[in-house]
């Protein structure tokens, strides 16, 4: 199969539609990162998806809707009523948005989306040519991240391309996204709710709408047994390269590593450097930790280095997310770096 990347005009969004009716798959763009978009209610063309990617069955895929109206989608047979409390008021505020709530399953929704669980990850995405699509099928997409199961995931037409060339029939190049990284995942069914993958929608975000107490709870999983919400792996987002964590901000530079900086500061000239947040906005380094982490494994060098993530609203998802990629931990003494294996749950 030949892959295509194509433009954003009205003659690509109707061949996307027409494969995605045929039952093939279409890369597209979110505001979060670029998704592998089947028809969500059609069982045959949602396993492609699975086999696309080379994704265990027991990681359970976001369902995106074509509406913000979740009495729609119980009509629809999308999620089972009762909608539950809170949902209403999060969908008014935060979507179209990257904020995913995992809710009681419809009868229509296929059991390979929600890995045979009761339950499915429902949003609704802010990304004109993910709502243009959604408009034009009128019904929901099943969609993960459009990359092989665990890597890292693509945020632009090309590395989607790098990805899953030969697997699937057409990507859709809206531009890089816009946010970086994948939604928050949000529970609906715990009490009280639980944010089951942070993202860019923080629980304090939440707890302002609902007026209650919102955890967070992200533990890695292994994938042996069926998972409540996407993103919740032990192992994920990786690179090929080992990724380290650094405990202080870098300040050795030996030329057999890449470095990823925070902040722009001095450093080797020898050293292959990458700048994370070069304005000491937090959203533009999520914007830009995947296309860095891409770049810098594609050099390989022995290893990766990162510098700490400090705190702001942003700290959460992006600690999660390198925390799941990364090989373990790095320190710098007594002239050498010490690197030390991950644990694992």
């Amino acid at each position: 199969m030949k892959t295509r990347i194509v433009p954003i005009s009205a003659s690509s969004l109707r061949e996307a539609c027409q494969i995605l009716q045929g039952g093939d798959l279409v890369a597209f763009p979110t505001e979060t990162v670029y998704g592998l978009g089947a028809l969500g209610l059609r069982s045959d063309a949602v396993q492609k998806i699975f086999h696309a990617k080379g994704r265990p069955s027991t990681d359970p895929l976001i369902l995106h809707l074509p509406s913000p109206d979740l009495n729609q989608a119980v009509t629809h047979h999308w999620m089972a009523a009762p909608i539950p409390p809170f949902a209403n008021e999060l969908a008014k505020k935060f979507w179209p948005g990257p904020l995913t709530m995992v809710v009681p399953k419809g009868a229509k929704v296929p059991l390979e989306v929600t890995a045979g669980l009761g339950t499915v990850a429902l949003r609704v995405p802010a990304h004109p040519v993910a709502e243009k699509l959604l408009q034009v099928l009128g019904e929901p997409l099943a969609a993960p991240s459009a990359n092989r199961f665990g890597r890292i995931s693509p945020t632009d037409a090309s590395a989607v391309l790098q990805e899953l060339e030969g697997k699937i029939p057409l990507i859709l190049d809206g531009g890089p996204c816009p946010h970086g990284i994948e939604s928050t995942v949000l529970s609906l069914l715990s009490d009280p709710p639980t944010i089951l993958r942070p993202g860019s929608i923080t629980a304090e975000m939440i707890s302002q709408i609902i007026q209650t107490e919102v955890l967070l709870r992200s533990q890695p999983r292994d994938s042996k047994s069926a998972l409540p919400s996407p993103g919740m792996l032990e192992n994920h987002y990786a690179p090929q390269t080992p990724l380290y964590l650094c405990s202080a901000p870098i300040e050795s530079f030996p030329s057999s590593y890449q470095f990823i900086l925070y902040h722009r500061r001095a450093a080797s000239p020898q050293a292959q450097t990458y700048l994370l947040c070069p304005d000491g906005n937090p959203s533009t380094a999520a914007q830009n930790l995947y296309r860095i982490l891409r770049e810098a494994d594609q050099v390989g060098s022995q290893a990766i280095f990162i510098d700490p993530i400090p705190d702001s609203p942003w700290a959460p998802a992006l600690r999660d997310r390198l925390h799941r990629a990364s090989a373990g931990t790095a320190n710098w003494a007594n002239g050498q770096w010490n690197l030390r294996p991950r644990e694992t749950t």
